[in-house]
């Protein structure tokens, strides 16, 4: 908001209305001095009227109004995300109202989370926080997002956990159950994310063109993007051999009836640990393994980034440490 004078001789108030239009209004003034008396005015009544728009929420309120919405949206494990995230921020904030947490609220909230927990922690809340005021501010009860304009915590770079080929051979001759050992090795060869996998229906299986189509029916994709993920030799007769059972809309792995995140998650430690492998690895893992593989022989970054569904190049670069023979030719022309 901010005032100017056109050729009449008059001030006005250049600002922003309720719609994100931007408006003007005459001062009636021409003297700069009563033209910043009136902008200090309007300002003070603009701010006044803007509060009568807002739809008042506390914080337990809107709580409760987004893990419902979030329960419609998405995964089952973001959901439980959300409402660790929530949990702290009631313990700091209590029942505030939604509407009086300003930036430097948040930015306060941060640094406490921080001393309390680790970055990791700290980065999903203030993720977390942006989307949910988000949703406020679509809903009118926030006149603005008060996480915007906040940076984001750096986390230390590390590597990720990959397993080598004989490794990988180890895991699948320990894996008795055939079903669970067909997940194992989709996962390897696909860099499909678990809920990924345990969404996928035969309707998403294209066993002429050998691809696997995840298209945001069954399942929202992290990047919420459609993605096409080609299927070698490996995943392809696995798929085959299974797709006798063929009905279009029922789970490609329903072994059980349906996996369970958890039991998903305590099966496949069971067997790393059977196999004597790193006892850090897990199933993501698989999705790291897949990666490295195609990195360490030789294919480029960008189409990694592209099978593994990445939004930003930035996040496929943990794996380019793995590719050295470019490095090594650079440094050898000098």
């Amino acid at each position: 908001m901010f005032i100017f004078k056109r050729g009449n001789g008059y001030y006005y108030v250049a600002f922003i209305d309720k719609n994100g239009r931007r408006k003007h209004m005459s001062t009636k003034e021409k003297r700069k001095s009563d033209a910043l008396k009136f902008l200090a005015n309007f300002e003070a009544e603009k701010k006044k009227r803007d509060r009568l728009d807002i739809i008042p929420k506390t914080l337990r309120e809107f709580r409760f109004e987004f893990l419902i919405y979030s329960e419609r949206t998405h995964t089952e494990k973001t959901t439980k995300v959300y409402k660790t995230t929530f949990r702290y921020l009631l313990e700091y904030f209590e029942n505030r109202p939604l509407h009086e947490i300003s930036k430097l609220d948040i930015r306060t909230y941060l640094d406490y989370r921080l001393s309390k927990t680790s970055v990791f922690a700290a980065r999903k809340d203030l993720i977390n926080l942006k989307a949910s005021f988000n949703y406020a501010l679509e809903k009118k009860y926030v006149r603005e997002n008060p996480c915007l304009g906040i940076k984001q915590f750096k986390i230390p770079e590390k590597q990720p956990l990959y397993l080598s080929k004989v490794e990988y051979e180890q895991l699948l001759k320990v894996i008795d159950e055939k079903p669970f050992r067909n997940l194992v090795a989709i996962a390897a060869n696909t860099g499909l994310r678990q809920m990924e996998l345990l969404n996928l229906t035969w309707k998403q299986i294209n066993l002429e063109n050998k691809t696997i189509i995840l298209d945001n029916h069954q399942h929202l994709t992290k990047s919420k993007r459609v993605r096409s993920i080609p299927m070698n030799d490996t995943v392809y007769n696995i798929l085959n051999r299974k797709s006798n059972i063929i009905n279009p809309h029922s789970k490609v792995f329903g072994f059980e009836g349906r996996y369970i995140d958890s039991k998903i998650s305590h099966r496949f430690k069971d067997y790393i640990k059977k196999a004597n492998l790193n006892p850090k690895y897990h199933f993501h893992s698989l999705r790291h393994t897949f990666a490295s593989w195609l990195v360490q022989s030789g294919v480029n970054i960008y189409i990694v980034s592209k099978l593994l569904g990445h939004a930003n190049i930035q996040t496929t670069e943990i794996y380019s440490h793995l590719r050295r023979d470019d490095l090594q030719l650079a440094v050898n022309n000098i």
